[in-house]
C-alpha cells in the first residue's frame, strides 16, 4: 500500500514539473511576411493611458524574448472577439510586433488575451482531484489524457495538414490512443483487452455511419467559420472538409465509447473475481445490464455536448421561427444530428459486443 502511494506521489510530482515547464514556455515566435517581419510576444498592462467607449490606449511591458522589459503603447478595442472586455493594470495580453525589412519597429497590435494561467490552474485542480480520489489510477488517467492530447495535436493534426486522408488517419490514431490509454488505466490483462476490442468496434461503427450517412445526405463539412481560415492557409495540400467533419465525429465519440467499454469489462471482471461459478452467459447478461444503464446517460452526454457546442446557431434558428422542415434540412443542423447519432449508435452497439467479448475472455482465466 505504501509502495503504491509512494509511486503515485512520485508520478504526480513528475507530472506537476511537466505542467510547470509547459506553463513557462513563452509565446515568442517570428514570421516573415512579404515586406516585413512579425513577432508574437506576451506583455503586461502597466497603465491605462486613456479610455473611451469600446476603446483603450494602454501602456505595456513586454515579458519575454529579445524585447523583455521594453515599454510601448497599443490600442485596444472591445469589439468583435473582444466584445465586452476591458483591460486593467496587470492583465496579460498577446502582442504582435511588426518590423520592416531592416528590423525597425513599426507598430504593436494586441491580438489576444492571455488566458493560459487560469486554464493551467483549472487543469492543476482537476489533476489534484484525480490524484486525491483516484490515487495511482488517477495519475494514470492524467497521463492517459496528456498522451491523447499530445498525439492528437502533434501527430494527427500535422498528418491531416500534410494531406493524409482524415477518416482513415483518425481511425488509426484513435486506435493507438485507445490501446495506450486503456493499458495505462487498466493494466495488461483480459479486462483491458476486452475494453480495447469493444472500443475499436464502436469507433469503426461510428466512423462508417458518419461517412455513409454524410455522403448520402450530401453534407459538405463547410459549416463553421473556421473553414474560411483553412482555405487561406499557405499549404501545398488541399483539405477534404467532409473528411475533416467525419474525423471530428470520430474523435468526439471515442471518449464515450471507451468509457462504456471499460465499464462493462470492469463489471464483468469484478463478478468473475468474486464468483467463480458464473458461466459466460451469466457474465454476458450482467454486462448487458450494466451497458443498458450506461447507454442512457452516455447517449445523453453525447447529444447534450453537441447541442451545447452549437448553442449560438440553435438560438438564431429558434429566434427566427424556422420551420422544422427547414431546420432538419439545414446542413448545420443535419451535421449536429449526424455527430450525435453516429456516436450514439456506435456507443449502443459497443455494449453487446463488449459484453460478449468480456464474458468469453474473462471467463477463460
Amino acid at each position: 500500500m505504501k509502495s503504491n502511494l509512494s509511486k503515485a506521489v512520485k508520478c504526480f510530482m513528475f507530472f506537476i514539473v511537466i505542467l510547470l515547464a509547459l506553463q513557462e514556455d513563452g509565446f515568442s515566435t517570428t514570421q516573415k511576411m512579404d515586406d516585413s517581419y512579425i513577432k508574437g510576444v506576451k506583455a503586461r498592462v502597466i497603465d491605462i493611458v486613456s479610455e473611451e467607449k469600446d476603446y483603450q490606449l494602454v501602456e505595456l511591458a513586454i515579458m519575454e524574448g529579445d524585447y523583455a522589459n521594453k515599454k510601448l503603447k497599443a490600442e485596444f478595442y472591445s469589439t468583435y472577439e473582444f466584445y465586452g472586455v476591458t483591460l486593467k493594470e496587470n492583465d496579460y495580453v498577446l502582442l504582435t510586433l511588426t518590423f520592416d525589412q531592416n528590423q525597425n519597429f513599426q507598430k504593436a497590435t494586441i491580438t489576444n488575451i492571455v488566458r493560459d494561467k487560469y486554464i493551467f490552474y483549472l487543469f492543476l485542480g482537476y489533476s489534484l482531484l484525480l490524484f486525491v480520489i483516484g490515487g495511482f489510477k488517477g495519475i494514470r488517467a492524467i497521463l492517459s489524457l496528456v498522451f491523447s492530447y499530445l498525439i492528437i495535436i502533434k501527430v494527427l493534426f500535422p498528418l491531416i495538414v500534410k494531406g493524409y486522408e482524415p477518416v482513415y488517419t483518425t481511425i488509426f490514431i484513435g486506435s493507438g490512443i485507445t490501446v495506450v490509454s486503456l493499458l495505462l488505466i487498466g493494466g495488461f490483462n483480459r479486462k483491458t483487452l476486452s475494453a480495447i476490442l469493444g472500443t475499436l468496434f464502436g469507433l469503426v461503427v461510428a466512423a462508417v455511419i458518419a461517412v455513409e450517412v454524410g455522403e448520402a445526405s450530401h453534407i459538405t463539412g463547410v459549416v463553421d467559420d473556421e473553414f474560411y481560415l483553412l482555405s487561406y492557409l499557405p499549404l501545398e495540400s488541399s483539405f477534404s472538409y467532409q473528411g475533416l467533419l467525419f474525423s471530428g465525429i470520430i474523435i468526439g465519440s471515442l471518449g464515450a465509447v471507451m468509457d462504456v467499454s471499460m465499464s462493462i469489462a470492469s463489471a464483468i471482471n469484478e463478478l468473475m473475481e468474486n464468483s467463480y461459478n458464473m458461466n459466460p452467459l451469466k457474465l454476458i447478461s450482467a454486462g448487458m445490464n450494466v451497458g443498458r444503464d450506461a447507454i442512457g446517460t452516455m447517449t445523453n452526454t453525447l447529444v447534450l455536448a453537441y447541442m451545447g457546442g452549437s448553442i449560438y446557431m440553435m438560438l438564431v434558428l429558434v429566434a427566427e421561427n424556422t420551420s422544422l422542415v427547414k431546420l432538419f434540412n439545414s446542413e448545420a443542423i443535419a451535421t449536429e444530428i449526424l455527430r450525435s447519432m453516429a456516436g450514439s449508435i456506435g456507443l449502443i452497439l459497443t455494449v453487446p459486443f463488449t459484453a460478449i467479448i468480456s464474458g468469453v475472455l474473462i471467463r477463460r482465466k
